[in-house]
């Protein structure tokens, strides 16, 4: 029954998951650094969310029991809407999930996660160094002016026109 569920399908850099609201009972979901970006369709009109990383509450781990016997794991990413909960992988191999859930968690700096008694636990908290390594702005470059704006002279308060306020212009055409 869990291989039945089988909720996501990697189809290049998106998932592909179930949604029971959403027309053909499917919806994209693209994980990137930064936002999570959810595409479907309902009611006939096609509709797209994007929710910051910062949102979920981290990479969650669900060990559930199988049909056939043994154990069956669920990657997921748990948000406090259960509809923004994206399911990152569905096996049956702990190695594999144990790696997957290492890599998620660093990847988008969330913590880990593991479902106990219904409630989300975490495990440990992430190390704040993602795998990519931030680009530093030089200060000095960083407060020059744009170089198209830098041939312009800047602002000065005595050139400005005197403005009325409380007045009417009046305009008289002949």
């Amino acid at each position: 029954m869990f291989e039945a569920n089988c909720a996501a399908q990697r189809l290049g850099s998106s998932l592909v998951q179930r949604d029971q609201r959403a027309d053909e009972g499917k919806r994209q979901v693209r994980v990137t650094r930064n936002d999570i970006v959810i595409a479907r369709r309902f009611a006939g009109i096609a509709m797209m969310v994007s929710v910051p990383v910062r949102a979920y509450r981290g990479v969650a781990l669900a060990v559930e029991t199988a049909a056939e016997g043994g154990a069956a794991y669920r990657l997921s990413l748990a948000h406090n809407d259960p509809d923004l909960d994206i399911v990152l992988a569905e096996t049956r191999d702990s190695a594999a999930v144990a790696a997957d859930w290492k890599y998620w968690s660093a990847y988008l700096d969330l913590p880990r996660l593991s479902e106990e008694d219904g409630k989300m636990l975490p495990i440990e908290a992430p190390k704040g160094a993602s795998l990519a390594i931030e680009r530093r702005r030089n200060a000095a470059v960083f407060k020059r002016r744009p170089r198209f704006l830098a041939r312009r002279k800047t602002g000065e308060a005595s050139r400005g026109e005197t403005v009325f306020v409380a007045e009417r212009e009046i305009i008289c055409y002949e």
